[in-house]
């Protein structure tokens, strides 16, 4: 997901501010429910605007009509291409809706502010992917996610060489050259004397009429690219491609006929790490910014820290929460489970962190750097000029 997305919904202004989480079911018939699903939300969302004391009617009507409308919109991607889960940001003036790549429980908040914490994970990559497999023989588009493969077929797409060059007569006016790679054959087509270098020359002319369609299908968007094919393709493949997040390691082999668990499964032997990396850089600056007194765990010192704009980077524990209130000395209460006077104080830390330029990680817990904690935060100055 772009910074600027989670940017824009933290400069939202409005007195009532709704979000929504829903899971959504991807194939079958199972895909009906979504809608199920989405209309009991709503009515959540209409009590609990209703039950606001600074919400007025007319402000709830305004916010509910703007949910229904979007309801109502069955030609909206998020209904026929439904991701693995769905996020929505409204006020009465304005409606935001994302496509998240993992389930997220469903869950509708209602405040001053939008609720961020869900979308944190998507910050540094949800595990949404791009994946195309190519040989001479066939072009395969998927789209990935942390739930797995499913395959797109653009109108724009060529499905082979011989669709993307025009070539007539295929089969009886060019020759064949098969390249071998680890028992996998892929075939190479040139015309009567050519050597190495034709070859090269109709691939590459190959790969750059699948450039454009590929362009236009990854436009505005970040999403990792995946190169699927035998390695001899690879270099070719990145020599005629624009997309600028295309991964520097492919996956390799033919895929003409695999499942698309198979290549899943391959698949994520590369996309993990790469969106591991960033994370675990992070982790690694916290562990040596502890060791220059830069560094807390204690949820209270992180809160007022991040209100000041002294948090260079947040780290939360995947999978934590921590609800509670400030009390009137400045201390944390936690309440175990939300309430009329409870936060979410680990979103309320991360929001705090983004509002004055520092950044938040979502970290698994195995990768966590502090047993048991939730939070964990690099400062920009020693921790002793929080705690005086």
């Amino acid at each position: 997901m772009e910074p600027h997305v989670i940017q824009s919904l933290l400069e939202e202004s409005s007195e009532i501010c709704v979000s929504i989480y829903m899971p959504m079911f991807r194939w079958g018939r199972e895909k009906q429910q979504n809608e199920i699903r989405y209309k009991n939300l709503l009515r959540d969302a209409s009590e609990l605007l209703g039950n606001d004391e600074v919400c007025t009617a007319s402000t709830r009507d305004a916010i509910v009509k703007r949910l229904e409308l979007f309801r109502a919109e069955g030609t909206h991607d998020a209904w026929r291409h439904p991701s693995a889960g769905l996020a929505l940001f409204a006020t009465p003036d304005s409606l935001e809706v994302l496509p998240m790549g993992k389930r997220v429980t469903e869950q509708v908040h209602v405040g001053e502010r939008f609720y961020l914490r869900p979308l944190l994970p998507a910050m540094h990559g949800d595990g949404r992917f791009v994946l195309v497999a190519v040989s001479q023989n066939h072009v395969r588009l998927f789209e990935g996610s942390q739930e797995g493969l499913e395959e797109r077929s653009p109108d724009d797409l060529p499905e082979n060489l011989k669709d993307a060059l025009n070539i007539d007569e295929f089969t009886t006016a060019l020759q064949h050259f098969s390249y071998t790679e680890g028992g996998h054959v892929d075939t190479m087509y040139h015309g009567h004397g050519g050597g190495e270098d034709d070859h090269k020359q109709t691939i590459l002319q190959f790969f750059h009429r699948l450039d454009n369609p590929l362009s236009e299908y990854l436009q505005d968007r970040n999403d990792p690219l995946i190169f699927a094919g035998v390695e001899y393709l690879f270099p070719i493949f990145k020599e005629a491609i624009s997309y600028s997040h295309l991964l520097a390691d492919p996956v390799t082999g033919n895929f003409d006929n695999a499942k698309p668990e198979m290549i899943y499964e391959k698949a994520q032997e590369v996309v993990q790490p790469f969106f591991q990396k960033n994370t675990m850089e992070a982790v690694q600056r916290y562990h040596s910014a502890h060791g220059q007194n830069r560094a807390t765990d204690d949820l209270e010192t992180i809160l007022k820290a991040a209100e000041m704009g002294a948090v260079d980077t947040l780290l939360i524990r995947e999978d934590a929460t921590f609800w509670g209130h400030i009390d009137d000395q400045g201390h944390i209460q936690e309440d175990g489970t939300p309430n009329e006077v409870s936060q979410d104080l680990l979103d309320d830390a991360a929001v705090a962190t983004l509002n004055h330029g520092g950044e938040v990680f979502v970290v698994r817990g195995e990768d966590f750097p502090v047993e048991n904690g939730s939070a964990a935060a690099q400062l920009r100055f020693e921790v002793t000029a929080m705690t005086s």
